[in-house]
C-alpha cells in the first residue's frame, strides 16, 4: 500500500486536508481509504474507514487513570501502538492501493515519544510512506517563526525515518501580502536572511542565521505548495509530493 500520513500543529488543518484530499483522489477514481489515528478527536470533516476510536477509549483512559489531557493522550497513543496489528489487519482486509491517516494534533506526544515511531515502524511493514507537514501561517508571522516550524518538521522527519513533504496551510485565510513575503522566504533564502538580521530579540542572530541556512538548504526540502482545504486550491500537488517520496526508494538508505 501507499501510505500518506499528516502532521502539523494543533489546528494546522491536518484532518480537513486528509478529507480534501481524499475527496480529490476519489474524484479521479483512486482506490483510496481514510485511517483517522487521534483517540481524542472528538469530530472530524470525513468518515474514516478506520477509526482508532473503536479500538482505543480516550475518555476511558481519562477515567480509568485521572490523567489530564497531555498525559491522556500519552498513555492513548501508547494504547494505539499495541493495537498497530488489529489495524494492519484491518488494513489489509479493505486492500487499497492508497491510504491517507490523519494523525493526532498533539506531535509531540506522538513523534517524540516511543509509541510514534513504532506506530510508524508498523505500518511501514510491507508498504510504502510519506509524510505531509503542514505549515499554519499563522505560526509564522517572522522569519525566525518559519525557521522554527522546518526545523521543528525535519526533526520529525528524522525521528520517524520517512520521507516528508511541507506545504503550507490555509491559503485562502492568508493576506497576499504576507504570503507573498513567505514565499520570498522560500524560494529566495536572501530575503530569508535579511528578515532575521532585522529581528528583534533575537538572542544569537549569527546562530539563527547558521540553524537558517542549514533548514533550507536540506536536500530534503522542496519548494512549500500553498494549499487550501476551503477552495481545494493545490490539493492535488500534495498527491504528487505523496508521489514524489514513495518513488523516492533510497530517500532514507
Amino acid at each position: 500500500m501507499n501510505i500518506g500520513y499528516f502532521l502539523g500543529p494543533a489546528g494546522s488543518g491536518k484532518s480537513h486536508a486528509t478529507a480534501t484530499l481524499y475527496d480529490w483522489m476519489n474524484r479521479v477514481e483512486l482506490d483510496v481509504i481514510t485511517v483517522n489515528l487521534d483517540p481524542a478527536v472528538v469530530r472530524l470533516p470525513y468518515a474514516p474507514a478506520i477509526d482508532i476510536r473503536n479500538y482505543v477509549s480516550y475518555d476511558d483512559i481519562v477515567d480509568r487513570f485521572e490523567l489530564g489531557p497531555n498525559g491522556a493522550i500519552i498513555a492513548a497513543m501508547d494504547q494505539v501502538a499495541v493495537k498497530m496489528d488489529e489495524v494492519i489487519e484491518e488494513l489489509k482486509e479493505y486492500g487499497a492501493e492508497y491510504v491517507l491517516i490523519d494523525l493526532p494534533g498533539q506531535m509531540e506526544a506522538f513523534a517524540f515519544r516511543g509509541s510514534g515511531p513504532v506506530i510508524i515502524s508498523e505500518l511501514s511493514r510491507g508498504n510504502v510512506m510519506a509524510g505531509a507537514f503542514l505549515i499554519d501561517p499563522i505560526l509564522c508571522s517572522t522569519a525566525s517563526s518559519l525557521i522554527s516550524i522546518l526545523l521543528f518538521g525535519l526533526s520529525i522527519s528524522y525521528r520517524l525515518k520517512t520521507g516528508m513533504s511541507f506545504a503550507i496551510s490555509k491559503g485562502d485565510l492568508i493576506q497576499n501580502q504576507r504570503l507573498q513575503r513567505m514565499q520570498e522566504w522560500v524560494e529566495n533564502p536572501e530575503f530569508l536572511m535579511d528578515d532575521l538580521r532585522v529581528e528583534h530579540n533575537v538572542l544569537n542572530a549569527e546562530l539563527s542565521q547558521r540553524i537558517a541556512q542549514l533548514v533550507i538548504e536540506h536536500e530534503h526540502l522542496n519548494e512549500f505548495p500553498v494549499i487550501s482545504s476551503e477552495t481545494h486550491q493545490n490539493i492535488d500537488l500534495i498527491f504528487a509530493e505523496f508521489q514524489r517520496i514513495w518513488n523516492s526508494e533510497d530517500l532514507f538508505a
